[in-house]
């Protein structure tokens, strides 16, 4: 799908518009994205399918966001986004083996993003002297982890496997003077993450009884899932 709208952006750039910002070749905005969920994948290599596709959802995530963009012709642009995405919640995440028993304890599971999203944007035909409409399409590298607390210790990431995804984004620009304005952007990803984890100690302390891990280490897997919200304000140089 995501090829489809690049495809899409390259032949709409033949087609010349007048935006009212194009002498200006620069722009810078920061603000606020919404991404509506994330996902952990605990057992991402498990020969079970339906082990293999649980996951653990954390839903609502809220970032600072930044993004800088460069006017090439009437009609097109380029920019470069970035952002910091942290979200945690307690689950009971963590099967331990307690005597003959198996016990599902509680943890603090969480994930970290930090995206870097190159795009082409295409400004719509009919865009106005203070209103533009653009379609963007790119291609972004995601560096992220997993986080856990678990009782008096914490896992740590000792492998991650390198994340390329595609993106397609549409937004609306209201100017509130040429130079100045609030920017509203629409954009769909699926990023996902393997990684390698290893809890800091093999011995810990969890509510006040000592729990010694047979295994340390752990794999899993982290998704950007979703729809992504951004509002914020932006200035043309």
């Amino acid at each position: 799908m995501y090829k489809h709208y690049l495809i899409i952006i390259l032949l709409l750039a033949v087609i010349k518009v007048n935006p009212q910002t194009i002498s200006r070749d620069f722009s810078i905005s920061m603000g606020v994205d919404y991404t509506t969920s994330a996902q952990i994948f605990l057992n991402p290599n498990s020969s079970d399918i339906i082990i293999r596709n649980r996951s653990f959802e954390l839903l609502d995530l809220f970032s600072p966001y930044i993004d800088i963009r460069y006017r090439l012709n009437e009609s097109l642009m380029i920019g470069i986004g970035t952002e910091y995405v942290k979200r945690s919640e307690e689950a009971y995440n963590l099967n331990v083996i307690a005597g003959s028993q198996i016990v599902t304890l509680k943890v603090d599971d969480g994930v970290k993003f930090i995206p870097i999203e190159l795009s082409v944007y295409y400004y719509l035909p009919f865009s106005t002297e203070h209103f533009n409409f653009t379609m963007g399409g790119g291609i972004g590298y995601y560096i992220g982890e997993q986080t856990r607390k678990f009782g008096d210790t914490e896992i740590e990431m000792i492998n991650r496997k390198f994340s390329l995804g595609l993106l397609v984004s549409i937004g609306m620009e209201y100017l509130i003077i040429p130079e100045f304005g609030l920017r509203l952007d629409l954009k769909f990803r699926d990023p996902e993450i393997k990684l390698t984890n290893k809890y800091k100690s093999k011995v810990i302390n969890y509510n006040g009884n000592e729990i010694t891990l047979l295994q340390d280490t752990f794999n899993s897997k982290i998704n950007l899932n979703g729809i992504a919200f951004f509002i914020g304000a932006v200035y043309y140089f």
